[in-house]
């Protein structure tokens, strides 16, 4: 096998591999361009000769990339399928600035260390619905310059609608909004923190928070473990709708909180209701905020809003009606296509009138006339050798409406 063992990573970003060692060497990443002697981290198109996740050699061959694989062959690379690393060497005389960001990552460590020793308070990570005023929030990702990434600020309030206010590094007071990514924390004992048993290793179906590097999924999405193959980059995840995977590192992930994955899966249902799509009420018709609505019938979605978990649906006695995803049931395509057919004579599926044309759905298909409109669920209709026969209207198919025959 080629695939490399003994790969070790010195260093990431954003949850990105950036740097690592293998062989007494140390490598960097180079992006998708690489040269003979790297070495290649698989990122996509899982084969049963190249691991996702798994480093392998690269080779130039004839002015031709390659790597060679599981089975000693040496297959072309094609750079969307990986990132290349490259051999450094450690510099003899390190930069002032190396010096110095070397030596003050060795404080803060020591920092961390002495705070630990004396029994200081650290941070615990909490759900945004625990926070109270006290504890602290840090922000992942923001576009608000007077915001630091990953430094805590006091939580001083907690308005109304349940935003987090806090003050921010220009003195004013800001909060959190849906569009940022931020993590709620609460302040502990330096003791209580070394208590609490360290997290297992996620489990295909468990649910993780994205807070690397965006790829397909951003920062903050919520994701579901589906493979985990041990390699560098393990994780196969999933997007909450289910139409998307990628490949994540473990440092790329954070566990989601109980409220997290909750709020992401009633995210994903709601996204199921498009405007402009057809839903049948299930419950609540004839109530506020939807009397003028009936139960059963078929209404149009006109806008969908997820704050306040409610659908706006329209083709009812009133403007509009107001409900919520579990009483709504999304019609499939081929019954939406059904419905548009009936709308547009003025009927709602299955409502026959005397005088319409018929064909049984069935059997003989014979052709029939309605002899009485639809009542207690059956519909009458004169066949051939049987007389008068009351079905139920799923078994029939309209062929001519009343309306338009013209032998009357």
């Amino acid at each position: 096998m080629a695939k490399l063992e003994g790969v070790k990573t010195l260093d990431m970003v954003n949850g990105e591999i950036t740097k690592v060692a293998y062989g007494g060497a140390a490598y960097e990443r180079v992006g998708n361009v690489g040269e003979h002697g790297d070495i290649a981290l698989r990122i996509a198109k899982p084969a049963s000769f190249a691991e996702v996740g798994q480093f392998y050699p690269v080779v130039k061959e004839f002015e031709i990339l390659r790597f060679i694989d599981d089975e000693g062959e040496k297959p072309s690379v094609h750079a969307d399928r990986f990132v290349f690393f490259r051999k450094v060497s450690a510099p003899a005389n390190p930069s002032v600035e190396e010096r110095v960001a070397k030596a003050e990552g060795e404080i803060e460590s020591l920092k961390s260390d002495v705070a630990a020793l004396k029994g200081e308070a650290g941070y615990k990570r909490i759900g945004k619905s625990e926070a109270q005023a006290g504890d602290y929030v840090k922000f992942i990702e923001t576009n608000d310059s007077s915001i630091t990434v990953g430094k805590m600020y006091e939580i001083v309030n907690i308005d109304y609608e349940g935003y987090l206010d806090f003050i921010d590094d220009d003195g004013d007071k800001n909060c959190g909004v849906s569009s940022e990514v931020f993590e709620v924390y609460c302040k502990v004992s330096a003791a209580s923190v070394e208590a609490e048993p360290k997290p297992e290793r996620w489990k295909v179906g468990d649910y993780a928070k994205v807070v690397g590097q965006s790829i397909i999924n951003e920062k903050g999405d919520i994701v579901k473990i589906i493979q985990d193959t041990g390699g560098n980059v393990p994780f196969k995840v999933e997007s909450m709708d289910g139409k998307s995977t990628e490949w994540r590192s473990e440092e790329s992930l954070v566990r989601a909180t109980d409220e997290e994955v909750a709020e992401a899966k009633r995210a994903a249902e709601f996204a199921k209701f498009k405007e402009g799509a057809k839903v049948r009420l299930k419950s609540g018709g004839g109530e506020l905020p939807l009397n003028g609505y009936e139960n059963g019938k078929v209404y149009e979605i006109l806008y969908t809003h997820l704050q306040r978990n409610r659908i706006g649906i329209i083709g009812g006695e009133i403007t509009m009606g107001f409900a919520t995803p579990d009483q709504l049931e999304i019609l499939s395509e081929e019954e939406a296509v059904e419905h548009k057919k009936w709308a547009e004579i003025g009927r709602e599926v299955g409502e026959y009138k005397k005088g319409d044309v018929v064909r049984y759905d069935y059997g003989d298909n014979e052709i029939c006339e309605v002899v009485d409109d639809t009542e207690d669920g059956r519909v009458e209709v004169q066949t051939k050798d049987y007389g008068i026969c009351r079905e139920k209207p799923d078994t029939l198919r309209l062929v001519t409406p009343v309306e338009a025959r013209f032998d009357r």
